[in-house]
């Protein structure tokens, strides 16, 4: 589970190591769907960035290349969300998020364009 419980140590929070990213994704809920920036992800969950708040309990889609889970918000700080995915990423799903970051990953650049973007939020609010 993703936590950001400070008070416990690392392997009481986590069992399964991150892959650091800045992938575009995308958020899909019953209301509407938004881009987001995945910032890390594991078998067991994400950290992404939104721009509107996605409150915790709130079951999601997280859509990213052509890859997709299921799951829900357990924890939000500064724009920042956890999740925590319904069913374990099968191993060779995260090793092609690890290429796709090699390819068409956000540099600082590119991140505050895309964040700047009058499109970046589209469909329903969340």
């Amino acid at each position: 589970m993703i936590g950001e419980d400070e008070g416990q140590p690392r392997s009481a929070r986590r069992k399964a190591g991150r892959l650091r990213l800045r992938l575009p994704a995308q958020i899909i809920t019953p209301k509407g769907t938004e881009r987001v920036v995945l910032c890390d992800l594991s078998e067991d969950g994400a950290k992404v960035f939104a721009r509107s708040d996605l409150p915790r309990g709130r079951d999601v889609v997280l859509r990213w290349g052509k890859d997709e889970a299921f799951g829900s918000v357990v924890w939000e700080r500064a724009g920042f969300h956890g999740l925590q995915f319904e069913e374990p990423l099968a191993r060779a799903v995260l090793v092609a998020a690890r290429a796709m970051q090699d390819t068409v990953g956000l540099n600082r650049d590119d991140l505050s364009h895309w964040m700047a973007d009058k499109g970046w939020s589209f469909g329903k609010a969340l």
